[in-house]
C-alpha cells in the first residue's frame, strides 16, 4: 500500500504550513480493517498524531505537526489516510477482477497457473516470490508445479502434507501469515531431513503467506507469496486477497481438469476404435507371416540357410549375434547400417540369447512385427541347439576323463587337435548361473585366444580347458591371452604347469583347480599359476578369513593404530629382503632410524629377527597380508 501520505492533495498544501512529518514503523496487524486515529496530544508546542492503518500494510504511521487548530489537521490526516486506503482497496479489487477475467477465459491448467502467479507480484506489492504446489495423488506429495522468482532447484522442494507451513496449511486448511525471518523459521515445526537439509542451505524469506487452494471441499494444494525485501511484510487485507485469488485458481484449474479430462475420454475412444482395427489388419498379416516363416524354418536345415532365406524373401538385410558369439550377416548388409538399426531381442526361456540389426528402411512398425516373429522362430532354434550343445559339453567331458585314464595322447576330436605340450585352466563357474552362463563364458575365453586348439568344456561347479601347442611359446602365449581375458570377464582361474605327459593330466586339472581355488581366496580376478601358489599349497580347504585370521595373530601388536609405521617398516623390510640399505632407502629414513625401529618391533613381537624360525613365521605372515588383506580388482 502507498504510504506517502504527505503526497496527497489534503497533505500537500497544509504541510509545509505546520511543519508536518511521517515516520513509519512496524506494528502488529489489527483485525479490524478500520483506520485507527490515535492523538498522543502536545509534546514541546507540538503535536503528534498515530494513524494505525495496519490491516492494510502491517504498519503505523506516526505525524509530527505544529498548529493553532490541530483538530484541523487531524482531521486531514486521517482523511488523506482513510483515501490512501480506500484507493487502495479499490486498485487491488480491480486488479483481481482482470486475474478473474484471465482465469475464466483459459481452459488451459498451465495457463491459468502461470497467469495468476505472475499476476500476484503485481498485486501484492511486497510480494516477489510465489509458488503453487498441488497434490500429486501416487506420490502423496505436494509437488511446486509453478514458481516465480525463486531459483530452479525449487522445483525439487516437495513437502508432504502436514510438514513445514505449507503442508500445515494443505492439512488444516487454515491460512498462514508469518512476518520476520525467526518467526518463519520457528514456524516449520515438522520437516523431514531432506526437506531441513534445502531449507538450511536456502535464503529464508522476510515474510510470508500461505493459503489452501480448495474447489468443492477438495484441497487440491497450496499457494505461497514470499517477500525477500529488506523489511517486507504482508498484512491481513493481503492474506484476504491472496485467498481470493486461490479461490480463483481452484475454480479455474478445476474446470481446465474437467475439460482436459473430457477430452482424453474422447482421446481414449477414438484411439480404442483405431487400435481395433489396426489389431484386426496385424492378426490377419501375423497368420499369414507365422506360416510363411514355418514353411521356411521346417524347410530349411541349420539357423544361417533359415535366415538367408527370410532376408531373400523379404529383401531384408541384417545382422544376427548370438550370446555364445555366433554371428549371422545377410546379403547386402554392411558396418555402415548399423549405426540407426533397429534391434529385435531374441529371448529364450526368460534369457536374452542373441538380437537382430536390421537396416531400418520402409516401416519401422512391418519391420518389428516380421522381426518379433522372425525373433520367436530363431529362439526355438537356438533351444534345439543348446539341447546339442549340452549333449557334446557332456561328451567333451568324458572324452577329457577318458584321456586321463589312459595317458596316451589321442587323436584329433571336438575341433582339439592334441599336440606334444598340455595345459590345463580351471575357474569357478561364473556368477550368471542360468543355462547359458557356461557357454557364453567359455566362448569369450575361447575367442579370446590368439592360438584356439582349446578343449572348453564345463562340469560340476567349475570351468575347464585343457591347451595344446606344439611349443612352449606358443601355450604360453595363449595363457597370457587367458589370463587377460579372466581379468576382464572377472573369472579366478588357476592353470597348471605345462606338461609332456598326458597321463598326467588328471593331476593338471587338480593343481589347475588348486590354484583357482586360491585366486577366489585372494578374492582377485585373473589367472595365479599353481607354480605360484608358494606357501598357498598348504592352506587348501582354509578360507581366506582363517588365513587373515593366523596373519594378523602372528603381527597382532604391530595391528594398533599407533604402530602402523613400525607395521609398515616389517612389510618393507621382509619385501627387500632383509636388506636395511634398501629398506631405508624404500622408507626414505637413515639406516640408524631403521635399526631403532627393528628393535622396537622385535621387543613388541617378542621375536628375534636374525633367528631363523622367527624370521621364517614374520616373513610368512606379511606375505599373507600382502596376499589377502587388500585384494587389487585386477592382476
Amino acid at each position: 500500500m502507498q504510504t506517502d501520505f504527505l503526497s496527497h492533495p489534503l497533505l500537500r498544501d497544509l504541510a509545509p504550513a505546520a511543519g508536518l512529518a511521517m515516520t513509519h514503523r512496524d506494528v502488529a496487524a489489527r483485525a479490524d480493517p478500520a483506520v485507527a486515529i490515535t492523538a498522543s496530544g502536545a509534546d514541546g508546542g507540538g503535536w503528534r498524531v498515530l494513524a494505525d492503518h495496519s490491516y492494510h500494510s502491517g504498519r503505523a504511521t506516526e505525524f509530527s505537526f505544529e498548529a493553532t487548530d490541530p483538530a484541523a489537521v487531524c482531521a486531514a490526516i486521517e482523511a488523506a489516510v482513510q483515501a490512501a486506503v480506500i484507493d487502495h482497496q479499490g486498485r487491488m479489487l480491480s486488479m483481481l477482477a482482470t486475474i478473474n477475467a484471465e482465469v475464466i477465459n483459459s481452459l488451459d491448467g498451465t495457463e491459468i497457473v502461470r497467469n495468476v502467479l505472475g499476476e500476484v507480484r503485481h498485486v501484492l506489492g511486497a510480494c516477489d516470490s510465489g509458488v503453487l504446489r498441488l497434490l500429486d495423488e501416487k506420490s502423496g506429495y505436494l509437488e511446486p508445479v509453478a514458481r516465480e522468482g525463486l531459483p530452479e532447484d525449487y522445483r525439487q522442494y516437495r513437502l508432504l502434507p502436514g510438514e513445514s507451513i505449507s503442508g500445515e496449511v494443505f492439512s488444516t486448511q487454515r491460512p498462514a501469515l508469518v512476518n520476520g525471518r525467526g518467526a518463519i523459521i520457528a514456524a516449520h515445526r515438522v520437516m523431514r531431513p531432506e526437506s531441513q537439509s534445502f531449507m538450511d542451505r536456502s535464503e529464508i524469506a522476510n515474510a510470508l503467506m500461505c493459503v489452501p487452494v480448495v474447489t468443492e471441499g477438495r484441497c487440491l494444494g497450496t499457494l505461497t507469496t514470499l517477500s525477500f525485501s529488506p523489511g517486507g511484510r504482508f498484512a491481513p487485507f493481503d492474506l484476504a486477497i491472496l485467498k481470493a485469488l486461490a479461490a480463483q485458481i481452484a475454480i479455474g484449474y478445476r474446470r481446465s481438469q474437467s475439460y482436459q479430462e473430457a477430452l482424453a475420454t474422447a482421446r481414449r475412444l477414438e484411439e480404442a476404435r483405431q487400435a481395433l482395427t489396426r489389431k484386426n489388419r496385424d492378426l490377419d498379416r501375423a497368420v499369414s507371416l507365422h506360416e510363411t516363416l514355418l514353411r521356411i524354418f521346417a524347410a530349411e536345415t541349420g539357423l544361417a540357410a533359415q535366415l538367408d532365406a527370410v532376408a531373400e524373401l523379404y529383401r531384408a538385410a541384417f545382422r544376427f549375434e548370438s550370446v555364445l558369439g555366433h554371428a549371422h550377416r545377410s546379403g547386402g548388409w554392411s558396418d555402415a547400417d548399423e549405426e540407426g538399426a533397429l534391434v529385435q531381442t531374441v529371448e529364450a526361456a526368460g534369457l536374452a540369447v542373441g538380437r537382430f540389426l536390421v537396416r531400418s528402411e520402409g516401416d519401422a512398425g512391418v519391420l518389428r512385427s516380421l522381426f518379433g516373429t522372425v525373433a520367436a522362430f530363431t529362439a526355438l532354434e537356438f533351444m534345439r541347439n543348446l539341447s546339442q550343445l549340452d549333449l557334446l559339453n557332456a561328451r567333451k567331458s568324458d572324452w577329457f576323463d577318458a584321456l586321463a585314464a589312459s595317458g596316451e595322447r589321442p587323436r584329433p576330436q571336438f575341433g582339439f587337435s592334441p599336440e606334444r605340450h598340455v595345459q590345463v585352466i580351471a575357474a569357478a563357474l561364473p556368477g550368471d548361473r542360468s543355462m547359458l552362463g557356461p557357454y557364453r563364458v567359455l566362448s569369450g575365453l575361447q575367442a579370446a585366444l590368439p592360438a584356439r586348439n582349446a578343449l572348453a568344456f564345463h562340469r560340476d561347479d567349475r570351468l575347464v580347458l585343457a591347451l595344446s601347442a606344439p611349443t612352449m611359446a606358443a601355450l604360453e602365449r595363449n595363457l597370457a591371452a587367458a589370463a587377460r581375458a579372466a581379468a576382464e570377464m572377472d573369472l579366478q582361474m588357476g592353470a597348471s604347469a605345462a606338461r609332456d605327459d598326458w597321463a598326467t593330466l588328471g593331476e593338471a586339472l587338480d593343481a589347475a583347480s588348486q590354484a583357482a581355488a586360491a585366486q577366489a581366496r585372494r578374492g582377485r580376478a585373473g589367472l595365479l599359476r599353481h607354480g605360484d601358489m608358494g606357501i598357498e599349497q598348504l592352506f587348501a580347504g582354509r578360507s581366506r578369513r582363517e588365513i587373515l585370521a593366523f596373519s594378523r595373530q602372528v603381527i597382532a601388536p604391530l595391528a594398533e593404530p599407533k604402530h602402523r609405521q613400525l607395521h609398515e617398516t616389517l612389510q618393507r623390510y621382509v619385501a627387500e629382503g632383509k636388506s636395511a640399505s634398501r629398506t631405508a632407502q624404500a622408507l626414505n629414513i637413515h639406516p640408524n632410524t631403521l635399526y631403532q625401529r627393528l628393535q622396537r618391533i622385535e621387543t613388541l613381537l617378542r621375536r628375534s629377527l636374525s633367528d631363523p624360525a622367527d624370521y621364517t613365521l614374520l616373513s610368512l605372515a606379511c606375505q599373507l597380508e600382502a596376499d589377502y588383506a587388500a585384494p587389487p580388482t585386477e592382476d
